[in-house]
């Protein structure tokens, strides 16, 4: 969508005042959410934080950065390093994006963002893949790019930067989702694919929920991959062990209700085992690609003529998402790992990290999901890879 100048400009306004509240430690995506409903525009948030709530920690932390934080000039500081930062509520924002579970309070990107009104795929799997995974992910990448589809991807090392780069050299479109800021490039060994997509080359980009200067702590790529399979129609797993990080991604993807494919592989190969459980379990074997980009394509034009209706279903399943939060919440019926979460956490902000590392008899996932249940319930709040409890 075209602007004129004034709106253009407006724009830029906004996203400044956007990203001032991005950078304030202590203040989370509800928070924003709420003060962006009463308020109506992040400018207005910043005048009228006084009459919209803030009290106690989030009032001082926003007071400190205000005496120390100048929009205008820090704004124009982070397009001088070629980021934009859009916030959740202006335009240009991923429409797909809106419709997931805790959707990122703004982005942060190197030049492009994917085109909504595209396909778009997410290709993941093992950092280290047998040469049987690595002939795999360059295939996939190469045809996708072939049929005009963005391949969406986190940079990682293996199969992930592998399919990218094969994407890019069929002169196809890819995006790298990051799990540290968009102005650092992890790991370094995909330092070329990063600078390609970040300058915008091969139509490409790079996207990021964290503040710039953030480091990539472990806490933070589980976060992202919901990211990675929001932007996508369809995700695609090639190779994975039988512990992978992978099933994140998988379980986002399946929760979003996205398509899961996945490369059948060797029975005694342990670097196969995912995959072929992700089979036996209801995956779609993918094994041939001409067959898999038809059916893609097809199911593509589908959903694109089932808009409506699918906003219906999103509109019902969060009703009663909500419904059963609110009954949880009143009764306050938790699992044990939950309420084990809610004696770590305290009204300060904890890394995501640290709650891993304190609750190492649970897997990555059982306790992601188990704090995006205790967010749903309004006991847990978040900012970016932060956790707090509500009081």
């Amino acid at each position: 969508m075209e602007m004129t100048k004034t709106e253009e400009k407006a724009w830029h306004k906004e996203c400044a005042y956007g990203y001032f509240w991005e950078s304030i430690p202590g203040i989370g995506v509800e928070t924003i959410k709420s003060l962006y409903a009463r308020c109506g525009s992040y400018e207005e948030m910043y005048h009228a934080h006084n009459d919209v709530g803030l009290k106690g920690v989030q009032r001082d932390a926003f007071c400190r950065q205000k005496e120390k934080w100048n929009v205008k000039e820090e704004y124009n500081r982070l397009l001088h390093n070629k980021i934009w930062c859009i916030p959740l509520y202006l335009s240009g924002y991923p429409d797909k994006l809106k419709e997931i579970h805790r959707p990122p309070s703004a982005l942060f990107v190197k030049g492009r963002l994917p085109d909504g009104d595209e396909p778009a795929v997410a290709v993941v799997g093992a950092r280290n893949c047998s040469p049987y995974g690595k002939i795999m992910a360059e295939e996939i990448g190469k045809v996708l790019a072939q049929n005009k589809i963005q391949v969406i991807s986190g940079l990682a090392r293996g199969i992930d930067g592998i399919s990218q780069q094969a994407a890019m050299e069929s002169g196809g479109a890819s995006f790298g989702v990051m799990g540290c800021g968009a102005d650092i490039c992890y790991p370094q060994e995909n330092q070329l694919i990063y600078e390609q997509l970040s300058e915008g080359k091969c139509k490409g980009g790079i996207l990021s929920e964290f503040m710039p200067g953030t480091k990539p702590l472990s806490g933070h790529f589980p976060l992202r991959n919901r990211i990675i399979s929001g932007l996508s129609d369809v995700l695609v797993v090639v190779e994975a062990k039988e512990r992978s990080g992978t099933f994140i991604t998988v379980s986002d993807a399946l929760e979003q209700g996205k398509d899961v494919y996945a490369v059948p592989g060797r029975l005694l190969d342990p670097l196969s085992y995912g995959c072929n459980r992700l089979i036996e379990e209801g995956a779609f074997l993918l094994y041939d690609l001409d067959r898999f980009i038809e059916n893609l394509l097809e199911r593509y034009a589908y959903r694109k003529d089932r808009i409506v209706e699918k906003e219906s279903a999103a509109f019902q399943k969060e009703m009663l998402t909500n419904c059963e939060c609110e009954k949880r919440g009143k009764k306050d019926v938790f699992t044990g790992l939950e309420r084990k979460i809610l004696e770590i956490l305290d009204i300060q902000y904890v890394s995501a990290g640290d709650v891993l590392y304190a609750l190492g008899d649970y897997s990555t996932g059982e306790i992601l999901a188990a704090l995006s249940t205790l967010e749903c319930c309004g006991r847990v709040e978040s900012k970016g890879s932060f956790y707090r409890k509500v009081i």
